[in-house]
Protein backbone atom coordinates (compact mmCIF):
# COMPACT_ATOMS: atom_id res chain seq x y z
CA UNK A 1 0.00 0.00 0.00
CA UNK A 2 3.02 2.64 0.27
CA UNK A 3 6.66 2.59 0.05
CA UNK A 4 9.21 2.54 2.25
CA UNK A 5 11.37 5.39 3.21
CA UNK A 6 14.68 5.33 5.31
CA UNK A 7 13.04 2.74 7.81
CA UNK A 8 9.58 5.03 7.79
CA UNK A 9 6.43 4.12 5.59
CA UNK A 10 3.55 6.02 4.38
CA UNK A 11 -0.10 5.02 5.90
CA UNK A 12 -3.16 6.00 4.18
CA UNK A 13 -6.58 6.65 5.86
CA UNK A 14 -7.90 9.32 7.93
CA UNK A 15 -9.09 6.71 10.99
CA UNK A 16 -5.61 4.65 10.59
CA UNK A 17 -3.94 8.09 10.38
CA UNK A 18 -6.12 9.68 14.03
CA UNK A 19 -5.30 6.03 15.53
CA UNK A 20 -1.50 6.75 14.70
CA UNK A 21 -1.78 10.60 16.19
CA UNK A 22 -3.39 9.14 19.60
CA UNK A 23 -1.68 6.25 20.16
CA UNK A 24 1.64 7.14 19.05
CA UNK A 25 2.67 10.20 18.13
CA UNK A 26 6.29 10.29 18.56
CA UNK A 27 6.42 8.28 15.44
CA UNK A 28 4.39 10.42 13.17
CA UNK A 29 7.32 12.08 11.25
CA UNK A 30 4.78 14.39 8.63
CA UNK A 31 0.61 14.14 8.13
CA UNK A 32 -0.33 15.25 4.29
CA UNK A 33 -3.80 16.68 3.86
CA UNK A 34 -6.32 16.66 0.16
CA UNK A 35 -5.93 20.75 -0.33
CA UNK A 36 -9.04 20.46 -2.06
CA UNK A 37 -10.95 19.02 0.80
CA UNK A 38 -9.15 20.09 3.89
CA UNK A 39 -12.11 22.26 4.78
CA UNK A 40 -14.54 19.44 5.07
CA UNK A 41 -14.88 18.56 9.23
CA UNK A 42 -12.91 15.27 9.47
CA UNK A 43 -9.94 16.99 7.92
CA UNK A 44 -10.04 20.27 9.52
CA UNK A 45 -10.25 18.53 12.65
CA UNK A 46 -7.50 16.53 11.77
CA UNK A 47 -5.08 19.47 10.76
CA UNK A 48 -5.92 21.29 14.38
CA UNK A 49 -5.12 17.88 16.46
CA UNK A 50 -1.42 18.12 14.09
CA UNK A 51 -1.46 21.35 15.53
CA UNK A 52 -2.25 20.91 18.72
CA UNK A 53 0.61 18.07 19.11
CA UNK A 54 3.01 20.09 17.48
CA UNK A 55 3.16 17.21 14.40
CA UNK A 56 4.74 18.59 11.15
CA UNK A 57 1.12 18.87 8.50
CA UNK A 58 1.05 20.30 5.34
CA UNK A 59 -1.61 20.16 2.43
CA UNK A 60 -1.21 18.00 -0.88
CA UNK A 61 -2.50 17.99 -4.19
CA UNK A 62 -4.22 14.64 -4.71
CA UNK A 63 -1.73 13.58 -7.06
CA UNK A 64 1.22 13.74 -4.10
CA UNK A 65 -1.54 11.56 -1.70
CA UNK A 66 -2.07 9.04 -4.22
CA UNK A 67 1.88 8.61 -4.84
CA UNK A 68 2.54 8.58 -0.99
CA UNK A 69 -0.44 5.94 -0.09
CA UNK A 70 -1.21 4.39 -3.29
CA UNK A 71 -4.75 5.99 -3.92
CA UNK A 72 -6.43 4.73 -0.56
CA UNK A 73 -6.18 7.62 1.68
CA UNK A 74 -9.35 9.60 2.13
CA UNK A 75 -7.42 12.53 2.01
CA UNK A 76 -5.36 12.02 4.31
CA UNK A 77 -1.71 10.18 4.79
CA UNK A 78 1.26 9.98 7.13
CA UNK A 79 4.66 8.94 7.31
CA UNK A 80 5.49 6.60 10.07
CA UNK A 81 8.98 5.34 11.72
CA UNK A 82 9.57 2.09 11.44
CA UNK A 83 8.35 0.43 14.76
CA UNK A 84 11.25 -0.66 16.74
CA UNK A 85 11.45 -3.87 18.27
CA UNK A 86 9.89 -5.00 21.42
CA UNK A 87 11.19 -7.49 24.20
CA UNK A 88 8.78 -9.99 25.01
CA UNK A 89 11.17 -11.07 28.13
CA UNK A 90 11.09 -7.20 29.21
CA UNK A 91 7.42 -6.74 28.85
CA UNK A 92 6.61 -9.33 31.10
CA UNK A 93 8.74 -8.58 33.64
CA UNK A 94 7.39 -5.18 33.85
CA UNK A 95 3.65 -5.89 34.43
CA UNK A 96 2.63 -5.37 37.56
CA UNK A 97 0.82 -8.19 39.33
CA UNK A 98 -2.29 -6.33 39.32
CA UNK A 99 -2.17 -5.69 35.35
CA UNK A 100 -0.74 -9.11 35.04
CA UNK A 101 -3.42 -11.52 36.57
CA UNK A 102 -6.01 -10.65 33.44
CA UNK A 103 -3.85 -10.19 30.80
CA UNK A 104 -4.05 -11.18 27.68
CA UNK A 105 -2.26 -11.51 24.60
CA UNK A 106 -2.41 -13.30 20.48
CA UNK A 107 -0.01 -15.29 19.22
CA UNK A 108 0.16 -15.66 15.71
CA UNK A 109 1.50 -18.77 13.85
CA UNK A 110 2.65 -17.81 10.81
CA UNK A 111 -0.48 -15.50 9.99
CA UNK A 112 0.95 -14.16 6.38
CA UNK A 113 -2.00 -12.06 5.05
CA UNK A 114 -1.35 -8.25 6.67
CA UNK A 115 -5.09 -7.78 6.02
CA UNK A 116 -5.59 -10.85 8.74
CA UNK A 117 -3.02 -8.96 10.94
CA UNK A 118 -4.51 -6.05 10.95
CA UNK A 119 -7.49 -7.08 11.42
CA UNK A 120 -6.64 -9.58 14.37
CA UNK A 121 -4.62 -6.49 15.59
CA UNK A 122 -7.66 -4.52 15.55
CA UNK A 123 -9.78 -6.66 18.00
CA UNK A 124 -7.02 -7.47 20.26
CA UNK A 125 -6.70 -3.85 20.56
CA UNK A 126 -10.75 -3.30 21.31
CA UNK A 127 -11.58 -6.75 23.44
CA UNK A 128 -8.97 -5.87 26.00
CA UNK A 129 -5.70 -7.90 24.94
CA UNK A 130 -2.67 -6.21 25.79
CA UNK A 131 -0.19 -7.44 22.30
CA UNK A 132 0.51 -9.11 19.58
CA UNK A 133 3.36 -12.23 19.38
CA UNK A 134 4.28 -12.72 15.59
CA UNK A 135 7.45 -14.94 13.79
CA UNK A 136 9.84 -13.16 12.11
CA UNK A 137 9.38 -15.38 9.47
CA UNK A 138 6.46 -16.61 7.16
CA UNK A 139 4.37 -14.45 9.12
CA UNK A 140 2.93 -10.73 8.18
CA UNK A 141 4.66 -7.89 9.69
CA UNK A 142 3.88 -4.79 10.67
CA UNK A 143 3.48 -2.89 7.21
CA UNK A 144 0.87 -0.41 5.86
CA UNK A 145 -1.45 -2.27 4.89
CA UNK A 146 -1.59 -3.90 8.12
CA UNK A 147 -2.18 -0.53 9.50
CA UNK A 148 -4.46 0.80 7.62
CA UNK A 149 -6.43 -2.72 8.08
CA UNK A 150 -6.88 -2.60 11.83
CA UNK A 151 -7.61 1.14 10.87
CA UNK A 152 -4.73 2.24 13.21
CA UNK A 153 -5.76 0.53 16.34
CA UNK A 154 -2.82 -1.94 15.54
CA UNK A 155 -0.64 1.12 16.83
CA UNK A 156 -2.18 0.71 20.67
CA UNK A 157 -0.77 -2.26 21.27
CA UNK A 158 2.46 -3.91 21.91
CA UNK A 159 3.71 -6.22 18.95
CA UNK A 160 6.54 -8.17 19.63
CA UNK A 161 8.26 -10.43 16.83
CA UNK A 162 9.73 -13.34 17.57
CA UNK A 163 12.07 -16.39 16.06
CA UNK A 164 10.96 -19.38 17.43
CA UNK A 165 7.17 -19.10 18.81
CA UNK A 166 7.70 -22.12 20.61
CA UNK A 167 10.24 -20.94 22.61
CA UNK A 168 8.09 -17.33 23.36
CA UNK A 169 5.38 -19.32 24.65
CA UNK A 170 7.37 -21.13 27.17
CA UNK A 171 8.74 -18.16 28.43
CA UNK A 172 5.27 -16.55 28.56
CA UNK A 173 4.25 -19.98 31.03
CA UNK A 174 7.36 -19.42 33.04
CA UNK A 175 5.77 -16.08 33.57
CA UNK A 176 2.23 -17.57 34.97
CA UNK A 177 0.53 -17.43 31.76
CA UNK A 178 -1.94 -20.39 30.16
CA UNK A 179 -1.60 -21.03 26.73
CA UNK A 180 -4.93 -21.99 24.46
CA UNK A 181 -4.71 -22.56 21.13
CA UNK A 182 -7.68 -22.83 18.11
CA UNK A 183 -7.81 -25.43 16.63
CA UNK A 184 -10.82 -27.40 15.01
CA UNK A 185 -10.16 -30.21 17.30
CA UNK A 186 -10.32 -27.96 20.83
CA UNK A 187 -13.41 -28.06 23.13
CA UNK A 188 -15.61 -25.42 22.46
CA UNK A 189 -14.69 -21.92 23.97
CA UNK A 190 -17.99 -21.58 25.76
CA UNK A 191 -17.78 -24.39 27.98
CA UNK A 192 -14.34 -24.10 28.14
CA UNK A 193 -13.46 -22.29 32.28
CA UNK A 194 -10.52 -20.26 30.61
CA UNK A 195 -7.28 -18.87 33.21
CA UNK A 196 -6.02 -15.98 32.92
CA UNK A 197 -3.38 -14.30 32.43
CA UNK A 198 -3.61 -16.29 28.83
CA UNK A 199 -1.98 -16.33 25.40
CA UNK A 200 -4.51 -17.39 22.30
CA UNK A 201 -2.84 -19.03 20.06
CA UNK A 202 -3.82 -18.24 16.20
CA UNK A 203 -2.68 -20.43 13.34
CA UNK A 204 -1.67 -19.74 9.80
CA UNK A 205 -4.83 -18.94 7.41
CA UNK A 206 -4.35 -22.67 5.46
CA UNK A 207 -2.29 -24.66 7.88
CA UNK A 208 -3.91 -23.44 11.01
CA UNK A 209 -1.43 -24.35 14.04
CA UNK A 210 1.56 -26.13 13.88
CA UNK A 211 2.16 -29.45 15.54
CA UNK A 212 4.84 -28.35 17.82
CA UNK A 213 3.13 -25.50 18.14
CA UNK A 214 -0.16 -27.50 19.34
CA UNK A 215 1.89 -29.19 21.56
CA UNK A 216 3.06 -26.09 23.20
CA UNK A 217 -0.71 -25.27 24.15
CA UNK A 218 -2.29 -25.99 27.61
CA UNK A 219 -5.59 -26.75 26.06
CA UNK A 220 -7.28 -26.06 22.53
CA UNK A 221 -10.45 -24.16 22.12
CA UNK A 222 -12.44 -24.30 18.87
CA UNK A 223 -15.60 -22.31 17.69
CA UNK A 224 -19.03 -24.78 17.22
CA UNK A 225 -20.80 -23.97 13.57
CA UNK A 226 -23.77 -24.82 12.02
CA UNK A 227 -24.05 -28.23 10.03
CA UNK A 228 -24.76 -25.32 7.00
CA UNK A 229 -21.81 -23.16 8.04
CA UNK A 230 -18.33 -23.41 5.70
CA UNK A 231 -15.19 -25.95 6.84
CA UNK A 232 -13.78 -23.25 9.14
CA UNK A 233 -13.67 -19.20 9.66
CA UNK A 234 -11.10 -17.08 8.81
CA UNK A 235 -8.12 -16.27 10.85
CA UNK A 236 -9.09 -13.25 12.02
CA UNK A 237 -12.60 -13.92 12.12
CA UNK A 238 -12.15 -17.00 14.31
CA UNK A 239 -9.47 -14.22 16.53
CA UNK A 240 -12.46 -12.16 17.25
CA UNK A 241 -15.03 -14.62 18.49
CA UNK A 242 -12.42 -16.10 20.69
CA UNK A 243 -11.10 -13.12 21.88
CA UNK A 244 -15.33 -11.69 22.46
CA UNK A 245 -15.54 -15.02 24.21
CA UNK A 246 -12.21 -14.37 26.86
CA UNK A 247 -13.16 -10.60 27.33
CA UNK A 248 -16.99 -11.79 27.93
CA UNK A 249 -15.62 -14.54 30.57
CA UNK A 250 -13.65 -12.04 31.98
CA UNK A 251 -16.19 -9.19 32.86
CA UNK A 252 -18.09 -11.64 33.81
CA UNK A 253 -15.79 -13.35 36.82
Amino acid sequence: MAQEVNRSFWVGGLHAVEESIAARPETVLEVLVDRDSAKSPPLAALLAKCRQSGLKARLADRRELDRAASGRHQGAAARIAAPRRQDLREFLRSLPEAGKKDAVLVALDQVQDPHNLGAIARSAANLGASGLIITEHRSSPVTPTAIAASAGAIQKIQVFQVVNLCQALAVCREAGFWIYGADAEGEPVWKTALNRPLVLVIGSEGEGIRRLVRESCDGLISIPQSAGGVESLNASCAASVLLYEIWRQGTAS
